[in-house]
């Protein structure tokens, strides 16, 4: 029977235990057979020693020496098997370095694929919108002729060698086809401004705005125009004042105003007093008195000593003729919440 408790016995059966890869199986059965083998020899020449008080000091030594060569063997089997041990360690980590490597490029792959598809779509995206052509808004002679009837933004061309221009048109009030040509409503734009702002424009036709002198002079000079002018108070008042033709000359000649016709309204004719007036700025003083008039007044419009009406100046509340006002609209200096200024073409161009 094997003594299981034996120092010896127990240390290898021990180490054999701790060895569990599938690599060592038949390395450990070897040993297995072995171990058992000199534990019986070790049993059995106890037992002989016990019996017999004398030994043959020849069979002794047999006995020893068999013994030191199978523990050598022994040795050597348990170094290989540390080496295995050694070994299959050195793979495990290989292993798992193998693995957290792959498990890295796996997510620098999808890392580099999710950029890589977002760069591809921004480069489709640039590509379509260069692909695409641009719509151009169709362009028309006067608002007159724009077909639709809503009001808002549109493109003028005064005539085939110009460039067209955007514009808002008036669809809806005073049966339609009205330019704006000037507007205020809020006081956001200021509108004491120099000679070649005026001249030029200013502002967003889509909100307060100047037209421009040269535009002005280009449109009324090519074919009839009418004026018309609206105006409301901040109480809420509400004005018009109309009137049958409106032209003004070139830049050579100041932009004066070179046709006004006849009124017809509610808000009084304020501006028959500047007919055939050169139009003035801060930095320009066309007026036909000493003092500066739209300097003094900060209100660029065709002075002659000096006016009766001024659209262009500073939005107040206030009755004082530094203001947007149209004295015969209520016979004062009352500044306007609201004006406009708006030309169409006689007749049907």
């Amino acid at each position: 029977m094997i003594d299981r408790n034996s120092d010896s016995t127990f240390e290898w059966f021990g180490l054999l235990e701790e060895t569990s890869d599938a690599h060592c199986d038949a390395m450990k059965i070897s040993v297995c057979f072995i171990l058992f083998c000199v534990a019986l020899y070790a049993e059995a020449t106890n037992e002989g020693l016990e019996k017999t008080s004398t030994v043959d000091p020849v069979t002794n030594g047999i006995t020893s020496q068999g013994l030191a060569t199978l523990l050598a063997k022994l040795q050597i089997m348990e170094d290989k098997l540390l080496e295995l041990q050694n070994e299959l360690q050195e793979q495990r980590s290989s292993q798992a370095k193998i693995a957290s490597a792959l498990q890295k490029l796996e997510l620098d792959v999808g890392h580099n694929l999710t950029v890589l598809q977002d760069r591809s779509l921004q480069i489709l995206s640039k590509e379509t919108v260069c692909v695409v052509p641009k719509i151009e808004q169709p362009s028309f002679p006067s608002c007159q002729q724009v077909p639709s009837k809503v009001s808002g933004t549109y493109q003028i061309r005064i005539n085939s060698g110009s460039d067209a221009f955007k514009v808002f048109c008036e669809q809806e009030q005073f049966d339609g086809g009205w330019l704006v040509v000037q507007h205020r409503f809020d006081g956001s734009v200021d509108f004491y401004r120099n000679w070649t702002e005026y001249r030029d424009g200013f502002g967003d036709v889509e909100k307060e705005f100047w037209i421009g002198l040269e535009r002005l002079y280009q449109l009324t000079s090519t074919r009839p125009y009418e004026l018309l002018v609206e105006m409301k108070d901040f109480s809420g008042n509400y004005g018009y004042a109309r009137y049958d033709e409106f032209e003004i000359s070139s830049e050579s000649e100041q932009y004066s105003l070179k046709t006004l016709g006849a009124y017809s309204g509610t808000a009084g004719d304020s501006m028959a007093y500047n007919r055939l007036m050169k139009f003035s700025t801060k930095d320009r003083d066309n007026d036909v008195v000493d003092e500066h008039c739209a300097e003094k007044y900060e209100g660029a419009w065709w002075h002659m000593n000096c006016y009766d009406a001024s659209l262009n100046g500073p939005y107040v509340n206030v009755d004082n003729p530094k203001s947007i006002f149209w004295y015969l609209f209520q016979r004062n200096y009352q500044g306007m919440s609201f004006t406009r200024m708006m030309i169409r073409p006689l007749g049907k161009a």
